[in-house]
């Protein structure tokens, strides 16, 4: 179902763990692109002469050091592949939510796929504010993806619905996912005051919670409470969009 999917990597064990997942829920015989991305400009300060020139430099030092992780990142999460066969790597300078955004419509993907609280030195492509802007702007559904015991599989999952035409499509796809993976899926109605809190409970011993985006339905919908999920749930949370046109 998920035939091009892009992760963002950033030489962190989160965004690794990112890559394995991605690598589970990609089609059989689709594309995986990993990107690394780095924000220059973090490394240019130039001071009043004479230390300008020392100043450049640093920067130039430092853009050669990221640049550096860049490639011993990729090179990490090419060799943490076990599935995929047509995998891209991207490295590219620029805000890494930019770069993100780029590649996903570039590839067309149906898919993005991040880690959560990465510590990598490059750019931070993990649960955070590249993250956060991502779940908001990305033209296709994004997957945070959660470390847990051994080898993941969605083989337990929660869908929140809520009677929106988003919460249908994410119904769809843990249903989708359970058919291919076996998996024992429940759904659970969003209502009540505290919706959120509701889903994360729920997803206590789960594998993948999936809920939709910009649901519309009453004061508890799903458009209120992704996000949040997204950043507490206790396992990967997918967020499922349905596909822009190109």
């Amino acid at each position: 179902m998920f035939e091009r999917v892009v992760c963002g990597v950033d030489g962190s064990a989160e965004s690794l763990e990112a890559v394995r997942q991605a690598d589970v829920v990609l089609a059989a015989g689709g594309r995986l692109v990993l990107v690394s991305a780095v924000d220059l400009s973090d490394t240019i300060h130039f001071q009043i002469a004479p230390t300008a020139i020392h100043a450049a430099r640093r920067a130039l030092e430092r853009a050669d050091e990221l640049d550096r992780e860049t490639v011993e990142a990729l090179a990490a999460a090419r060799a943490a592949v076990r599935h995929a066969t047509d995998v891209a790597s991207v490295q590219a300078a620029g805000p890494p939510a930019s770069v993100l955004a780029e590649t996903v419509a570039a590839e067309r993907a149906g898919l993005l796929v991040v880690g959560t609280h990465g510590r990598g030195r490059i750019a931070g492509i993990a649960l955070g504010s590249v993250a956060t802007r991502m779940l908001h702007r990305a033209r296709c559904s994004v997957l945070v993806a959660r470390q847990g015991d051994g080898d993941w599989e969605p083989r337990t999952i929660v869908v929140g619905v809520d009677g929106s035409t988003e919460a249908a499509a994410a119904l769809a796809t843990g249903e989708a996912l359970g058919a291919r993976f076996g998996s024992t899926l429940t759904s659970l109605e969003v209502e009540g005051r505290r919706p959120a809190h509701g889903l994360i409970e729920a997803a206590r011993g789960a594998d993948l919670l999936v809920v939709g985006s910009r649901g519309t339905h009453g004061a508890g919908s799903l458009g209120s409470v992704s996000e949040r999920v997204a950043h507490e749930a206790p396992c990967s949370v997918l967020v499922v969009r349905p596909a822009l046109p190109a």
